[in-house]
């Protein structure tokens, strides 16, 4: 079992931050700070054997997990990420995408002429990338992918560091995954953001006890730099995410039913919670959200020009004998 902070790893003080409950089975959890390095954390932090019963049963269920085509969507942001990557690496190559998910962003890579492999922890979330992406993804761990000794040009971790038992040893696994010059994109809420720091509990992307770590720009930095990763670009906002994220952090604390919005718009058996919920609540929740969304439009431009964005994305690079990159 892991035992003090996970990037400092010193047995330091935490200090509470506040009381977050979860969607899913209203119980309480902490949100701490390590005393030392600053990192954020939910407390107690379940184990990976534990985290299961948090979730939904149909959440990675093979269906479509959005209603109203929005899975499609999202494909349509995929290309800048990767024309990102391509520059820093010189062209497409090898990938690996830890936590892939059913597959999506790893299909768009293959259109795009890489060569790919993913892993998932979620059984029926691979399946549905096998079967239907016919990808090449398995539930493989991270230190299983180290001891094959294989190197990659890229390294996806989108959205996944969050909910790793031990992001600093995934992190220096991550490198050791790495060609010379290879480079990882890493996405992360950001909890040094606007949104976070007002939102507190009812931040959107909170979501514990799922999110076991929660990361600023300067935590997330302390773990890449100190497994030996060169930062080259850092972004402050996704697109799919950050409006959203506006809209469902404020309805929370408006005090509508927590995360309403991201519920009406799953399939019913990938909710989180609001399952009771009646019909007036819920066309609140949508008739809300158009206005709520020209005001985040605004907002989340202006918050990411400042690197206050509710995500984050790092590009790191392995070192590499050659000096040169094409920005």
């Amino acid at each position: 079992m892991l035992r003090g902070c996970p990037s400092c790893r010193l047995e330091q003080d935490s200090r509470l931050l506040f009381v977050a409950n979860d969607s899913v089975t209203g119980e309480p959890f902490e949100v701490v700070q390590c005393s030392g390095c600053g990192l954020s954390r939910t407390d107690p932090r379940p184990e990976a054997a534990e985290l299961d019963r948090f979730y939904p049963t149909g959440y990675h269920n093979k269906v479509k997990r959005y209603l109203f085509g929005l899975d499609r969507t999202l494909s349509i942001i995929h290309r800048s990420r990767i024309r990102q990557i391509e520059q820093l690496v010189g062209g497409s190559g090898s990938v690996v995408d830890i936590g892939c998910g059913p597959g999506w962003f790893l299909n768009s890579m293959r259109e795009q002429g890489w060569a790919v492999r993913g892993t998932e922890r979620s059984v029926s979330a691979a399946t549905q990338a096998c079967e239907v992406l016919n990808l090449d993804v398995g539930a493989v761990e991270l230190d299983e992918l180290v001891a094959e000794g294989k190197t990659y040009d890229a390294v996806v971790l989108w959205h996944v560091a969050e909910h790793l038992q031990d992001p600093r040893a995934a992190i220096c696994d991550i490198a050791g995954l790495l060609r010379p010059g290879g480079v990882a994109m890493i996405g992360v809420p950001n909890f040094g953001s606007f949104e976070a720091k007002i939102a507190k509990a009812g931040w959107f992307h909170l979501d514990v006890p799922r999110h076991l770590y929660h990361f600023t720009p300067v935590t997330l930095r302390a773990l890449v730099e100190g497994a030996g990763l060169n930062i080259r670009r850092t972004t402050y906002g996704s697109p799919e995410y950050d409006i959203f994220s506006f809209i469902q952090s404020t309805q929370n604390r408006c005090g509508l039913p927590f995360n309403l919005l991201y519920d009406v718009l799953r399939r019913r058996e990938a909710r989180l919670g609001n399952s009771a919920v009646t019909p007036l609540f819920s066309a609140l929740a949508v008739v809300s959200a158009v206005p709520l969304a020209l005001v985040g439009l605004l907002w989340t431009q202006c918050a990411a020009a400042l690197r206050m964005g509710a995500t984050m994305t790092f590009y790191v690079q392995a070192p590499s004998e050659v000096t040169s990159v094409k920005e």
